[in-house]
């Protein structure tokens, strides 16, 4: 992510010793840990008396944002179910299956007591991954778990029930496995409440609805007080909300996270680039928009608000901004010449040299954070799809294996040579090249293994859409690429192809500038804690940030992933799962928040052999243990994608002495 107040290179060492929130915070210490089966790809966790439920995991791996592209491997896992009633030995007890092409993205608990149904109610959000499309059932499955080894579903929201249907579109399957109905769409979270007046909500987040034609917006609200029968009451925002946005390298607005306040009679929903909405929740649960707290439009801000949480401290209602943010360095292209040509050009990094496995590619590895060179336009370098949408022309990287499919489908010869220079290549068809070749298309990534194969130093990605002219920070796959790629806007890439080729001729460019250029890497930012009062819903103000340690070092540190998702809070404490970085423990009291305490999770070894042998805690939750006697000792649950659950001992159950020296 780009900053406007981009910082110097630190050593981590002087970064951490700086930092006055580091002279008082003391690490956490396990008590307790299960490796859940040992499979990894674990995610969200949500704990219920003495028993935790855990999702699915993802991550950005080997170059991939995983749950939107392959290739990663489908975390079609079982939701856990944990026993903690021991929290020196937290034990799987049972397992609630998953359809293979689906995961479970979100998962919430609640104790509810209704006159349809009394118990403890597990809600699991299922979303579409890897090539399962829409012909699986997903939605979000309401379960009976107040006997926690014999979870027991109840019912299923049919996420997008109301949209007209082809009588051709066959049911997605026969009822008790699935609906009998038409298969329910994505679900990517979900947060479950029991309100005051005995009212049981859902609220879901189906990602880009609202762009859509859909007659339901990103975020769901379910009434499941009868959880046998879910019944969507409400939804917001409503359709027609654009999904690109301008700012930074993942320039899209959608719902990701969402969550409760006051009780349920509030809602906060995180909107990516779009911010976080202010919602109220009326007497049924039907919402009315209030205030919505939004970033900066600067092109170079990343915005990626992606998980929210709610918080009540001193009084003031808080909203505590998760931004996921990927892209961890600021990159530009700076072009020599000719004068109206000449200057920074704003780029997106490809996430698969970014995060390229052998550490090669990424263009801080490069001397000075440089490559320069000659620019050479040599067209859309292989057969691309003329889909419209935003990622077809991209096609399905499968890795290296695919290069030799390229090659056989390969309709262009290069508009010019790029051995010893920096390729430009088009993410589309273009007039340059009129004529449509055959084929079913070849990735961004094969491009790039091609130009590198004919000699190329780097590749510049220029942005051909209309609908979306914004650069992005391409996905696929690293296999067998080592040379920098990212990608410009469509107006940059404009002006740079008309002056390399103004014409063509015989099949090579004529008449072009000569034109050097050099692709730079600059320090960035990973996504921060952003701490928002919305104690007038109306009016949102912004009183925070908080960044862990590592998350501004530059060059990154290593290949892992220092970004935040959704905060737990507990009073005016956060504990922030921040991946690489680990659980992180925020003060949010006196308006500034405040690091007191961390917990690191050992690097582990992915078990399904894709992402790197490092820390990725995903989730929080917190579980209060009955000790003997009276009174319960509260503990902080940790879930890491690789290495499994810990139980961790809860930072405000430090003696007193101990609390003395973390600041508290």
């Amino acid at each position: 992510m780009v900053s406007s107040n981009r910082r110097r290179r630190v050593p981590l060492a002087l970064l951490i010793a700086l930092s006055p929130a580091a002279l008082a915070a003391q690490a956490l210490q396990s008590v307790g840990h299960t490796d859940l089966g040992g499979a990894g790809l674990n995610g969200d966790v949500s704990v219920l008396g003495t028993t935790a439920f855990v999702g699915a995991g993802m991550m950005p791996a080997a170059g991939v944002h995983a749950h939107l592209y392959n290739p990663y491997p489908c975390p079609a896992v079982t939701v856990k179910v944990v026993d903690l009633a021991k929290p020196e030995a937290p034990k799987v007890v049972a397992t609630i299956p998953v359809p293979a092409g689906v995961t479970a993205h979100g998962v919430s608990s609640a104790r509810v007591r209704t006159p349809s149904f009394t118990g403890d109610l597990l809600a699991v959000a299922l979303a579409t991954c890897g090539s399962g499309g829409g012909s699986v059932e997903r939605g979000v499955a309401y379960y009976d778990v107040t006997r926690p080894s014999r979870p027991v579903l109840l019912g299923r929201y049919q996420a997008d029930a109301d949209i007209v249907r082809d009588d051709s579109i066959p049911a997605c399957g026969a009822p008790p496995a699935r609906s009998g109905q038409r298969c329910a769409s994505s679900q990517h979270s979900v947060s479950l409440i029991q309100r005051a007046d005995g009212r049981v909500l859902s609220l879901s987040v189906e990602p880009g609805a609202s762009a859509s034609k859909f007659p339901s917006g990103d975020f769901r609200v379910v009434d499941v007080t009868d959880p046998r029968k879910p019944v969507q009451v409400g939804a917001f925002p409503p359709s027609g909300a654009p999904i690109f946005s301008t700012n930074g390298c993942r320039p899209f607005s959608a719902g990701h996270g969402a969550g409760f306040s006051r009780g349920g009679t509030r809602a906060l929903g995180a909107f990516y680039d779009g911010g976080v909405f202010v919602v109220d929740l009326d007497e049924a649960g039907r919402p009315t928009q209030r205030g919505t707290f939004t970033y900066p439009t600067t092109r170079s801000f990343e915005g990626s608000a992606a998980y929210v949480a709610a918080a009540t401290v001193d009084g003031r209602d808080l909203a505590l901004i998760s931004e996921a943010d990927f892209i961890p360095t600021a990159t530009t292209l700076q072009v020599d010449g000719p004068s109206q040509l000449a200057g920074s050009i704003f780029a997106c990094e490809a996430i698969f040299t970014l995060y390229d496995p052998q550490g090669v590619a990424p263009i801080y590895r490069q001397p000075n954070s440089t490559v320069r060179g000659a620019l050479a336009y040599v067209g859309v370098g292989c057969a691309v799809s003329l889909d419209p949408d935003m990622h077809a022309m991209d096609g399905m990287d499968h890795g290296a294996d695919s290069v030799v499919a390229a090659r056989n489908t390969l309709a262009d010869a290069y508009l010019t040579d790029p051995a010893g220079r920096i390729a430009l290549i088009d993410r589309g068809r273009h007039a340059m090249q009129p004529g449509t070749p055959g084929g079913s298309g070849c990735s961004i990534g094969d491009r790039v293994r091609l130009a590198q194969a004919a000699g190329a130093r780097a590749a510049i990605i220029l942005q051909t859409s209309k609908t979306a002219p914004e650069a992005f920070s391409p996905d696929g796959a690293p296999a067998g690429i080592t040379i920098p790629v990212a990608m410009i806007d469509r107006g940059d890439s404009d002006r740079l192809r008309s002056a390399l080729c103004p014409r063509v001729e015989n099949g090579l460019c004529a008449g072009g500038e000569q034109i050097t250029a050099a692709l730079r890497g600059a320090p960035g930012e990973w996504g921060a804690l952003r701490v928002i009062d919305v104690t007038d819903p109306d009016a949102p103000v912004e009183t925070g940030v908080f960044r862990s340690p590592r998350s501004s070092q530059f060059p990154p540190p290593e290949l892992a992933v220092f970004s935040p998702q959704r905060a737990m809070v507990r009073g005016s404490v956060a504990v922030v799962p921040w991946n690489s970085d680990g659980a992180r423990v925020i003060d949010l009291s006196g308006g500034v928040p405040r690091e007191t305490g961390w917990f690191v999770p050992p690097d582990v070894a992915d078990p399904t052999g894709v992402l790197p042998a490092k820390a990725y805690v995903m989730s929080i939750g917190m579980v209060s243990v009955p000790r003997r006697g009276t009174g319960t000792t509260d503990y902080v649950v940790v879930s890491d994608l690789n290495s499994g659950l810990y139980v961790v001992a809860a930072p405000w159950t430090l003696p007193t002495d101990a609390r003395a020296r973390a600041g508290n």
